[in-house]
């Protein structure tokens, strides 16, 4: 997915970036349609506390896709992509007004089936979660990583890198926190980056929950309407065509912001 490695901090950091946020991205779409209805699965302004967004953009080809140094995806990543199936996808840049330089990412990436999202999911967890990476960059040395349960969100892995004692003595405190959910045929991330404080985890799952809730509820509004004629196609997704859909048609129940 999307990809976020400006982050100017010690080398430590970087790395720690680098693995985290593997699936981060700056996107360059002249034409980005910011009304696209996956925007619904971003974050919103008031959905988390000292969290705001940033202006929502979308992409439409894999290809588009830029990282935070403006560099293309590799090949192999836009074949990946396209392999899975992918649709379209949006991201919004997030901030901190009290803590300027933190930053953060919420992202959602829409594929063609569930099969696609979750596939895009593993390879993520896989990149970002490798032992024998962070053993090699050293990223274990200063940062502690603590698994971080998201309550009601079930498709929900969530995670955070928080400096330890051996960082505290460099003088460094940071932390880093990413979760990402299925829903439907997407799959939706929230990330948040924080080079003097370690205040991320609840920001995180806040994120997640916040947008989860606001799509289920959108889509319990739709099922009440369809629930009078009739099943609705897609039962059971909220983005794109979930795998029960048969219609061939994308289903998307979110409310448009």
């Amino acid at each position: 997915m999307e990809r976020i490695s400006d982050l100017h901090r010690p080398k430590i950091m970087i790395l720690a970036v680098a693995t985290l946020l593997a699936a981060t991205a700056t996107v360059v779409v002249p034409t980005a349609d910011a009304g696209a209805a996956v925007v619904s699965f971003l974050l919103k302004p008031g959905d988390v506390a000292g969290i705001a967004p940033g202006m929502a953009q979308v992409f439409r080809t894999a290809s588009a896709v830029r990282n935070a140094a403006g560099e293309r995806p590799a090949k192999s990543e836009i074949e990946r992509y396209e392999a899975e199936g992918f649709v379209e996808a949006a991201i919004v840049r997030l901030h901190d007004p009290a803590e300027g330089a933190a930053k953060g990412l919420s992202s959602v990436f829409e594929f063609e089936t569930v099969a696609g999202a979750k596939a895009e999911m593993q390879v993520e967890l896989k990149e970002e979660l490798d032992p024998r990476a962070m053993r090699k960059e050293g990223i274990l040395r200063f940062l502690t990583l603590r698994h971080v349960k998201v309550p009601g969100v079930p498709t929900a892995v969530a995670f955070a890198f928080t400096s330890n004692a051996a960082a505290a003595k460099l003088g460094l405190e940071s932390g880093i926190a990413k979760g990402l959910f299925i829903d439907g045929s997407c799959l939706v991330a929230v990330g948040i980056f924080r080079p003097t404080s370690k205040e991320v985890i609840e920001p995180v799952r806040s994120g997640v929950q916040a947008i989860s809730e606001r799509t289920h509820e959108a889509e319990n509004v739709l099922s009440s309407v369809v629930g009078q004629s009739g099943k609705m196609e897609g039962e059971g997704s909220t983005c794109g065509t979930g795998e029960g859909d048969t219609s061939g048609d994308r289903v998307r129940t979110a409310a448009k912001s």
